[in-house]
């Protein structure tokens, strides 16, 4: 190949890669209003009980997240001295905790509105969504990020950052004071008192 050709080559794999990374950042985009949209209209549904709403949001939650790289991600170095079914466990009591501890936190997310300010395509796989969320009822504003996955081609969103704070990152420090304080038996006996008391 001639440096000319070469040159030529790079180029328009650069276009290509650049059109790929600009529609994965507008598929993106596309997601986190879709996933946003659709949880409004749980929590703004008054006619739902708790029960209903919370497998209205097991359904949002299946449907949009990555909770299984969520589970063992928040487990940190524990997830190889943990067994397999100990794992199995841990995943399902954690999916249950999450739903449970997020419908709890985002009781007032009906009020609030949403507006992308840019995302950024990290590498082959991982997007940032940068989005403003504002509070009608007191007009505050919080800037979060969104860290979209894609998976067997599909996007799944896998942590947020709220101000800088990764709340993945904070699940996991929680968790990691727990085990080094009560074992691994003891974050478990706290997912399930969790569980059963919400």
């Amino acid at each position: 190949m001639t440096f000319v050709k070469k040159i030529i080559f790079y180029i328009l794999m650069l276009c290509f890669t650049s059109s790929i990374s600009v529609a994965n950042e507008s598929n993106a985009e596309a997601f986190v209003l879709k996933l946003t949209s659709e949880a409004k209209v749980i929590f703004n549904d008054k006619a739902l009980n708790k029960n209903d709403r919370l497998k209205k949001l097991n359904d949002l939650s299946l449907k949009y997240l990555d909770l299984d790289a969520l589970a063992i991600y928040t487990l940190g170095d524990y997830k190889d001295k943990t067994s397999a079914q100990e794992k199995v466990n841990f995943e399902k009591l954690f999916k249950e905790y999450f739903i449970k501890n997020m419908s709890s936190k985002l009781s007032d997310f009906s009020d609030q509105e949403l507006k992308i300010t840019a995302s950024k395509q990290i590498n082959e796989n991982n997007i940032i969504v940068q989005t403003k969320i504002f509070s009608k009822k007191d007009a505050h504003e919080i800037n979060v990020d969104w860290r979209i996955f894609l998976k067997d081609n599909k996007l799944l969103a896998r942590d947020l950052v709220v101000e800088g704070l990764s709340l993945a990152r904070t699940q996991k420090e929680e968790f990691a004071s727990i085990i080094a304080t009560k074992g691994f038996a003891g974050l478990i006996s706290s997912l399930e008192a969790f569980n059963k008391s919400n």
